[in-house]
């Protein structure tokens, strides 16, 4: 009811302040109609008896990914950065939610002897490829995640004896370890993690009380970075670590960030009455592997949830859900039940029905959206331009937008000329979608249209938002050099010369040259 209230609340806030879409409506609605889905099937059948099933599934969805990575590694000859959605490291967590849910439904089949030799050995190898799988992705989450979930197993089934307990402290302590030691792996993603979780510290500093809008922090995160580092030192190993970003690398933090003290308070709420639900929920032999396995594989979410963006993934949210409905349809001790009659039940019934009808239809649309977004970038990489544009302006009409889609839309539209056109659509996709790419478009037509204050205003926001990108300071560069302003040109010439390069390429290596001819052009004889 809790977690009801909390989506009830960002739908109805978000709506009056106009900072939210149909398709983020969309998107919660069914994930409040899943939840009730799924936890009024648990509660009305034999939960205890769906574990085979559970497991089976998840396990099939383990082969899957093993042998997708043997087909595109060994077959494609492709790397593992290549191929995952989003990206790898997000991947590693979802494996080892999957993994943590299988391993306390195989003990307990173990401890019954209700798994054959050759099932027995087959598992295994299962989870020992998976795992093996999991530490190539390099996921630091998801890995963290694994061995926190292994904690909690031996909490679970082994913690009995003095043995035990010291085994049990031992893992804790190793887990802790490992927290510390993954830090330092990719130190420098650590580092640009830091420079996130500090600029977003400010965005939480300026909006605490409402928040920025619920999926507010893709539009104004990088407006923020901008700012910062306006008034910091743009060739320091703090702006190496910058990119265009979308999450604050903590679902938490971002949420309370987009919605505000509330969210903090009902976040909190939620927690602890989940972890009181987990505590006081009456197990049997038959069924508590089941209530271990979900709180297991919620784990490694919320552990993924602290440092990475798990819970904005949708393959990853269902698994959620579907373990919070597992762990909710086990009845409490002293849980306060509501008393539902048998009317109410079926308007609820109803309800979650009609709501399924105008989600799929939604779904329909969003998927005929994605196919169509999809053949317009294909037309436009193939140089089949005029129908590229066709279809982008269709889409630009859809009740979905999305703002990636209005910039590549944009594109189109100033490659052929039509600047007032391209500049009414980006300023629509700004506030869906913010990166340094889209302000230098922005500047480029504000040029081309002789609004050159404003393109001297975009240029600039384009390199601070991410200082690293030499081509940014080079295009400025440009414009000062057709304003004749030569004071500015020697500024981002010299600039140009003095940056730290991130990654070097022969393209950066030109650009670093004409600036050194540029610069000696305007030296004054």
């Amino acid at each position: 009811m809790v977690c009801l209230f909390f989506i009830s609340f960002i739908i109805f806030k978000n709506q009056l302040t106009g900072t939210i879409s149909i398709s983020s409506i969309g998107y919660l609605i069914f994930f409040i109609a899943l939840y009730f889905g799924l936890k009024t099937f648990f509660i009305g059948n034999n939960i205890s008896g769906y574990s085979l099933t559970l497991v089976i599934a998840t396990s099939i969805n383990l082969l899957i990914y093993l042998a997708f990575t043997i087909y595109h590694c060994w077959f494609q000859n492709d790397t593992l950065t290549t191929f995952f959605f989003p990206n790898k490291s997000i991947f590693g967590i979802l494996l080892a939610s999957q993994i943590a849910f299988v391993v306390p439904i195989y003990f307990f089949y173990k401890g019954q002897n209700k798994i054959s030799k050759p099932a027995n050995c087959f598992f295994i190898g299962l989870v020992a490829a998976s795992v093996t799988l999991l530490i190539f992705t390099q996921s630091r989450t998801g890995c963290i995640g694994l061995v926190f979930v292994l904690v909690y197993i031996i909490y679970c089934y082994f913690s009995g004896s003095k043995v035990n307990r010291i085994a049990l402290y031992s893992a804790f302590a190793f887990a802790t370890i490992l927290v510390v030691a993954m830090f330092f792996l990719k130190s420098g993603s650590s580092g640009g993690r830091l420079l996130i979780y500090k600029i977003s510290a400010g965005m939480l500093k300026d909006n605490w009380l409402w928040g920025i809008g619920h999926g507010q922090f893709k539009v104004q995160y990088n407006q923020y970075q901008a700012a910062y580092f306006a008034t910091h030192n743009i060739d320091s190993k703090e702006a190496l670590l910058a990119d265009n970003t979308f999450y604050a690398f903590n679902d938490f933090l971002q949420a309370v960030i987009e919605n505000g003290v509330f969210a903090f308070i009902i976040l909190a709420a939620i927690i602890f009455l989940l972890v009181g639900q987990i505590k006081k929920a009456k197990t049997t032999g038959a069924n508590k592997h089941l209530l271990t396995a979900s709180v297991a594989s919620l784990i490694c979410i919320l552990t993924g949830a602290l440092f990475s963006y798990p819970l904005q993934i949708f393959p990853i949210v269902v698994q959620a859900i579907l373990c919070l409905s597992i762990i909710n349809s086990f009845e409490a001790g002293d849980k306060f039940q509501f008393a539902v009659s048998e009317t109410g039940s079926k308007v609820a019934k109803g309800i979650l029905i009609a709501l399924s009808i105008l989600l799929v239809i939604h779904f329909s649309f969003y998927f005929n959206y994605s196919r169509e977004s999809y053949q317009a970038f294909e037309l436009k990489r193939s140089g089949f331009r005029q129908q590229a544009m066709k279809k982008y302006n269709s889409l630009s009409k859809s009740y979905i937008q999305e703002g990636n889609i209005l910039y590549m839309y944009a594109q189109e539209l100033f490659s052929t000329n039509k600047l007032s056109n391209a500049r009414q659509i980006l300023n629509r996709a700004k506030k869906l979608y913010c990166t340094n790419e889209v302000y230098k478009l922005s500047a480029t037509i504000e040029n081309e249209l002789q609004n050159y204050i404003q393109a001297e205003v975009d240029y600039k926001k384009a390199i601070y938002m991410v200082p690293n990108r030499m081509i940014s300071r080079s295009e400025l560069l440009n414009y000062y050099l057709e304003r004749k302003d030569t004071a500015n040109a020697v500024y981002w010439a010299n600039s140009i010369l003095n940056m730290p390069v991130k990654v070097s390429s022969i393209k950066t290596k030109n650009i670093q040259q004409r600036a050194g001819k540029i610069l000696e052009g305007l030296k004054p004889k």
